[in-house]
């Protein structure tokens, strides 16, 4: 599944720095407010279907967001990612005594050894890429048979385009050109379908959205600056972004 569509802009991660940890203006803050919300969910998924101290590979883990508040709980995390600036911000993360490797790789050519990881999360990922199909090939390659691949994503509708292109346009005026591409977005079917070309059955599908209608809200919708208190939750629309997983059923 390759499609064509206006060029995704992946190229501003490599000027982001310290943007990731400390800026409050740019659509990064939102991923960052977020991180806590698919860390639970990741866990969760983790605590049914993968060992205690699961090996995982977190695909695009830019500057270690959700990579490292993994590795600080305990499990054997790597973190890939194109830009080697991310990964340079990401290893001064770390907390001191935390076991955790990051590398630069490509998610269409991963350097991995097939059946090596427990899990693999595809987080913030799977829109920025114009081949998807081939990247859960190789996520699915490198699961061990019965592992899991977790993600995030956000469905294609005019809700999703709204609010997940239009919206963070809003909220955050400093949001770099084509940081998500409509076209490029994938509907809850069409990622199971994906998924089963690859080995792997999707288990579930579950809706995520900001909180609305609290103060960090609004103050993030009036002074273009992301609150601190900013939060997500989950809901049962999956309408705009959506986290699931899916069980490796088969080789490949």
């Amino acid at each position: 599944m390759i499609r064509h569509a206006a060029a995704i802009n992946n190229r501003f991660y490599e000027e982001l720095g310290e943007r990731w940890y400390e800026d409050n203006r740019h659509p990064i803050a939102l991923l960052r407010a977020e991180t806590k919300t698919r860390v639970a969910y990741i866990e969760r998924v983790l605590s049914s279907t993968a060992p205690a101290r699961a090996r995982i590979l977190d695909l695009g883990c830019g500057g270690g967001l959700i990579a490292i508040p993994l590795a600080v709980r305990g499990y054997d995390v790597k973190g890939i990612d194109t830009s080697e600036n991310s990964l340079a911000v990401a290893r001064s993360h770390v907390p001191e005594g935390v076991k955790i490797s990051f590398a630069c790789d490509d998610v269409y050519r991963l350097h991995d050894e097939a059946r090596t990881y427990d899990a693999v999360l595809m987080m913030d990922l799977l829109e920025h890429l114009e081949d998807p199909q081939t990247a859960i090939a190789q996520a699915s390659r490198v699961l061990k048979s019965g592992g899991t691949m977790v993600f995030h994503t956000f469905n294609r509708n005019i809700f999703s385009y709204l609010l997940a292109v239009k919206g963070i346009e809003v909220l955050c005026p400093e949001a770099p050109e084509n940081l998500h591409v409509y076209e490029l977005f994938i509907k809850p079917s069409e990622l199971r379908r994906l998924c089963a070309r690859a080995g792997l059955k999707a288990r579930e599908f579950v809706g995520i959205r900001p909180r609305f209608f609290t103060e960090a809200f609004f103050s993030t919708l009036i002074k273009h600056a992301v609150h601190p208190d900013f939060e997500f939750q989950f809901t049962r629309s999956t309408l705009v972004g959506y986290l699931g997983y899916a069980i490796k059923t088969a080789p490949a």
